[in-house]
């Protein structure tokens, strides 16, 4: 049972985290938790049998202020501006990162204030604002939220993803 795993959603229905079915099972019987949805796997003792859950939602509200915190390197720039140069919309063209307002005019290295740009309009911009280089963003920077859904397809149980999670994490296409 340690292998199965079991979606955990918050009490408002936000997914949280995986489980393993034996913790799931120890939280329904505590009060813990209810189910949401069930697996089709059957457990049974010597006096009763009952589906496994696929899904279990807490009983109370679980505040996780670490989950609006994104890690801010190049890779995340790059994912949040979708892997294109965003003064001249390339996609995947040698792609660096370039501050919008240059460190040495006082542009800071933040969220806000970094894009993703191919390296012939990061030369081309040198040491200017996009106005002076007669350049324009396509998209202001933004402090990026993090993306539950997508940090679970990265999880070790994401290859065993069931479509009765699929609900619950709404960056998850559904299979065509």
């Amino acid at each position: 049972m340690d292998e199965i795993a079991v979606l955990v959603l918050n009490y408002t229905f936000e997914p949280l985290h995986f489980t393993n079915a034996r913790r799931a099972i120890t939280l329904l019987l505590a009060g813990k938790a209810e189910a949401v949805e069930a697996s089709p796997r059957v457990v049974r003792s010597p006096s009763i049998a009952f589906a496994l859950p696929a899904v279990i939602r807490l009983a109370i509200y679980i505040r996780k202020p670490f989950l609006d915190r994104v890690a801010f390197n190049k890779k995340n720039i790059l994912r949040r501006d979708g892997y294109t140069c965003q003064y001249c919309n390339r996609r995947g063209e040698r792609l660096t990162v370039d501050h919008v307002v240059p460190r040495s005019r006082g542009g800071e290295t933040t969220w806000v204030n970094v894009v993703a740009a191919c390296l012939r309009c990061n030369l081309r911009k040198g040491n200017r604002q996009p106005e002076e280089a007669g350049m324009r963003l396509i998209r202001e920077p933004i402090h990026p939220k993090f993306v539950f859904s997508t940090h679970m397809l990265r999880h070790p149980h994401a290859h065993s993803l069931l479509d009765s999670w699929r609900k619950y994490l709404l960056a998850v296409p559904t299979p065509s």
